[in-house]
């Protein structure tokens, strides 16, 4: 549930004069604290011929190149510069206004097939869509519609004016443009479904738990059936097939099996991912995968966390996610090869799963990390892992206040910082929820720059990929950066 926004006025006058006469002597844009004006005004910066990124010399190690944040005004809307360690291209690309300058989720895309709209948070529950013609983008002149009480509103792969979404029992397509609505499927006319709803009227309605995805392909669905007595508990999954317009596979959840965080497919359809907690039982205990059918199960992880899933460099569908056994964020294929580790501290050893970055939570180091992070894997082949700090907490470790990119290799995998971090969070929507677009040549975060912190009063940063992003990945990178 969106939080309610208190709105506040600023009154500018009195300081007017002052500021007008402070820019010309100095230039509108972020101070680097060198007594220079930096790259934000530079609205046409452009990465440089000799463009390369910064790769982390071992994710897996504590002992990584430390960049420490730099102080820097708040960015101007549109005005592009250059992140001060590693030179992408940042921009700030909305306006404040409470949470609805930024964006949902990690694990979700919000700009369209062709990148024309951005779908945002609205504190009503609902989500509004603006064209990103100009920048800000949230504002009046780029806003598109608002949408209709939908649940989980994700774009079309192809057609630019359609998002996909749920409501009450029935899967939807909403055409932003024209505000007309197509109902796919109704499961409270299926034949499986049907009878269900009927014989427990408390059932309210199919989610994913605002974290499950279709296959790529929306071909297959997985769903939750919420009821709303034994305090909303889970008391079905489904499995169905849109070609066929038939449930696969129906699995009745017992009370213990209940705890689940998200369900959703994996990137080509072939398993159906759930989400069971740790202090489940039975068949959903943990991270599980399960077939089609919903009658093989297969423990993954320990418990389900931070994640996302996607296609690793080689094609194959995997689940990148935090190992709360072991402190580090792991390559998971979705393979029956696959073993969770279920012990603290426990061996990789013939587990077919890869430990991407170490996470190094530990309070007692000088070099223990002291953020959360959040995993984005949108783009096959590779992830993108946010991170975001709270205010009690100062950077110390490599990945504390960064943004970085890990290429989904399980033979040699590799990770790059991208950009750090301004902001820290207190309240939920001030996490910065990092997310790629599909093709990797967008990455959007929230950020409150530092300010204002707990009053989730957010902005959404944007980084511009080099066109040739992916080619500039498999040089060798740079080891220290130039910052001059």
């Amino acid at each position: 549930m969106l939080k309610k926004i208190r709105l506040h006025i600023f009154t500018i006058f009195p300081v007017l004069f002052l500021f007008i006469l402070f820019s010309q002597c100095r230039g509108i844009g972020n101070s680097d604290g060198s007594g220079e004006s930096s790259n934000n005004g530079n609205s046409a910066y452009e990465y440089p011929a000799d463009f390369s990124f910064v790769e982390i010399p071992n994710p897996l190690s504590g002992d990584n190149p430390l960049f420490p944040l730099k102080e820097m005004n708040v960015p101007e809307v549109g005005k592009p510069f250059k992140d001060f360690h590693f030179s992408t291209k940042l921009t700030r690309v909305t306006q404040i206004n409470g949470i609805e300058g930024r964006q949902e989720y990690s694990r979700f895309d919000p700009f369209n097939s062709n990148q024309s709209m951005i779908v945002l948070l609205h504190d009503s529950g609902n989500y509004n869509v603006y064209k990103t013609q100009s920048m800000p983008y949230n504002s009046q002149e780029n806003f598109v519609t608002r949408t209709n009480n939908i649940e989980d509103p994700r774009w079309d792969n192809n057609n630019p004016n359609l998002l996909w979404g749920l409501v009450d029992f029935e899967l939807v397509k909403d055409n932003v443009t024209t505000g007309t609505r197509e109902v796919i499927k109704d499961f409270s006319k299926d034949p499986t479904i049907k009878p269900i709803i009927s014989k427990e009227p408390d059932i309210y309605r199919v989610t994913m738990r605002q974290e499950g995805e279709a296959s790529h392909d929306r071909r297959y669905w997985a769903f939750i059936l919420q009821g709303s007595q034994d305090d909303y508990r889970a008391r079905y999954i489904f499995c169905w097939d849109r070609k066929q317009d038939k449930v696969l596979g129906l699995y009745k959840l017992s009370a213990k099996e209940s705890e689940i965080d998200w369900v959703g497919m994996s990137f080509n359809g072939n398993w159906i991912l759930i989400g069971g907690m740790e202090n489940n039982t039975g068949n959903l205990k943990g991270l599980t995968m399960a077939n089609r059918q919903l009658s093989q199960f297969h423990r993954l992880d320990y418990t389900t966390s931070h994640s996302d899933v996607g296609l690793d460099i080689n094609g194959n569908e995997v689940i990148v996610m935090q190992n709360s056994r072991t402190d580090y964020i792991d390559l998971i294929p979705l393979d029956v090869k696959t073993r969770p580790i279920l012990d603290s501290g426990g061996s990789y050893e013939n587990t077919n799963r890869t430990p991407l970055i170490r996470l190094f939570y530990n309070s007692e180091s000088p070099k223990g990390f002291n953020a959360g992070v959040h995993i984005s894997c949108n783009t096959p082949g590779y992830c993108m892992v946010s991170t975001y700090i709270s205010s009690d907490h100062k950077e110390k470790n490599w990945l504390d206040r960064a943004q970085v990119l890990v290429k989904l290799d399980p033979k040699k995998p590799r990770g790059f910082y991208l950009a750090k971090v301004y902001n820290t969070h207190q309240s939920y929507w001030e996490e910065t929820h990092g997310t790629m677009t599909k093709d990797g040549s967008r990455i959007v975060w929230a950020s409150n720059w530092n300010q204002a912190v707990g009053s989730e009063k957010v902005f959404l940063m944007q980084l511009d990929m080099p066109p040739n992003w992916k080619a500039l990945l498999d040089k060798p990178g740079r080891k220290r950066p130039d910052v001059d």
